[in-house]
């Protein structure tokens, strides 16, 4: 399944990068779709900001679509298109890890199974240029608690400890957002929401393949009706 990351007109900028845009219907903006996390397609909007005015020290902030589960790579040295993916392709897990762990959602040993059963999954890294708006306020709400805590620690730099004892306070927090499908106010725990979607992915690609499983094994089977008329 594809792991699409979605990067904002910062970030694009940021990378260097001439990334495509995602379609768009006719009539509306291009580059501001509604990203949709599914069994086909796991999205995440990615934004940059700097961590006081036109500093140096910049905080790159990842927010899932359906779930805002939000966690923080800090940059003080210049990444690549390619070593940033590299880096959010097992930070997420990573994050969703520590955060299950704290919360003490599950057991630490389901937590070991879950992270072993994603590892069976492949994700298809896939970069566009598009912000979907519904998310940008949750990014922004991520990038005040980032800029207002180094201020006050008096820090340039998001320390690693410090950036997810962030993700971890803000993705146990409960959220409040418009349903994309159906309109309606939803209220939430992201890691709960998270957990639930990644729980659902296993699920489908179990049943997956069981059912290739079972059609190579029908495939061995000699149906003797095939030989009667023969």
């Amino acid at each position: 399944m594809l792991l699409c990351l979605s990067a904002s007109n910062a970030l694009n900028k940021y990378l260097k990068a001439d990334l495509p845009r995602l379609p768009h219907e006719p009539g509306k903006q291009a580059g501001l779709n509604t990203l949709i996390s599914d069994n086909n397609s796991f999205n995440w909007q990615l934004q940059i900001i700097d961590n006081s005015y036109k500093s140096r020290e910049k905080t790159i902030i990842v927010c899932e679509a359906n779930s805002r589960f939000t966690f923080f790579i800090p940059v003080s040295l210049k990444l690549s298109q390619e070593e940033l993916t590299q880096r959010l392709q097992y930070e997420w897990q990573l994050m969703m890890a520590e955060t299950l762990e704290v919360y003490q959602l599950i057991p630490r040993s389901d937590i070991a199974v879950l992270l072993s059963e994603l590892s069976k999954i492949e994700f298809t890294p896939h970069w566009v240029k598009n912000t979907d708006l519904s998310i940008s306020g949750h990014i922004s709400d991520a990038a005040l608690w980032v800029t207002q805590t180094l201020q006050e620690e008096g820090l340039y730099d998001l320390p690693k400890d410090l950036a997810i004892e962030l993700a971890i306070y803000l993705n146990t927090q409960p959220k409040r957002i418009t349903n994309k499908t159906t309109g309606r106010k939803e209220k939430f725990i992201p890691i709960e929401r998270l957990l639930h979607y990644c729980q659902t992915l296993i699920t489908s690609e179990q049943r997956g393949n069981k059912a290739s499983t079972d059609i190579a094994g029908n495939n061995n089977i000699i149906n003797f009706r095939d030989y009667l008329h023969r």
